[in-house]
């Protein structure tokens, strides 16, 4: 049997210590299960704005956590398509150096902007 979806990524509920735009990456922490992701950060996924497959979805008060696929991500800083991404602050991701650690995501998309704004990135 074959499925089919109109999104594009896996997402699972979380309890969230508190209400996050779609895009905002987050890591386990806080006071529930995850937070805004900050510098240093395994961050875990995004907030999803519209997910494909939903795990967990009877968990009340729950926010759905992109695990893997294709997604928007809060992102600061200038970025290229093919950058590999890493937390940073404010559930915010960051273009990572060369080598880095705790890569969760990759950029779909360029953006010579420096603030924070949402770029298309698939969560690995």
């Amino acid at each position: 049997t074959a499925t089919a979806a109109r999104f594009a990524d896996l997402a699972e509920k979380y309890l969230a210590d508190a209400e996050y735009d779609v895009g905002t990456v987050v890591a386990v922490g806080g006071n529930k299960e995850v937070t805004a992701a900050k510098y240093g950060d395994r961050a875990l996924g995004a907030v999803s704005a519209n997910p494909a497959f939903m795990m967990n979805k009877d968990l009340e008060g729950g926010t759905y956590i992109a695990l893997k696929g294709r997604v928007p991500v809060k992102v600061q800083g200038a970025v290229r398509k093919g950058q590999r991404l890493v937390a940073a602050k404010n559930g915010t991701a960051v273009a990572a150096v060369p080598h880095a650690n705790d890569v969760f995501a990759i950029a779909l998309e360029s953006s010579d902007d420096t603030g924070v704004k949402l770029i298309e990135a698939v969560i690995l």
